[in-house]
């Protein structure tokens, strides 16, 4: 994936520590791979799934908006649901969030924002018998 960044990407993205509040500003590939790196190394099965819309008859189509930038490149946004396991508690979360790309004419990505919703943990049918 970081062959897909620009040098000097910015990205918006949620705090990984649960102290943080607000979002955290990311400025360059070393920085980013850092909060990879860190996700990495405390959860597993980590899924972003870009979320169908439904409407009448239709079976669910992919919604994604792109635009032209007027400086050049393209804008690129779509709704995703993403999951992920702590791997040292292995419990199951869940958010829905949306993500906002923008690329340059050189094909690589230089902006990105990453919203989430706050998280939700899964749970098991079994543990909540009737």
């Amino acid at each position: 994936m970081m062959n897909l960044l620009a040098p000097d990407v910015i990205a918006q993205v949620p705090p990984h520590d649960e102290e943080q509040l607000g979002p955290v500003r990311l400025v360059g590939k070393d920085q980013v791979r850092q909060w990879l790196d860190k996700i990495a190394k405390t959860q597993v099965q980590i899924n972003y799934k870009i979320q169908r819309q439904t409407e009448g008859e239709t079976d669910g189509e992919l919604m994604i908006h792109s635009k032209a930038l007027p400086w050049g490149g393209t804008s690129v946004a779509f709704q995703v649901l993403a999951s992920h396991t702590e791997r040292d508690t292995r419990k199951r979360y869940f958010e829905s969030g949306s993500v906002f790309l923008q690329y340059g004419e050189d094909g690589k990505i230089h902006r990105i924002r990453l919203y989430l919703s706050e998280k939700n943990e899964v749970l098991d049918n079994q543990d909540n018998e009737l």
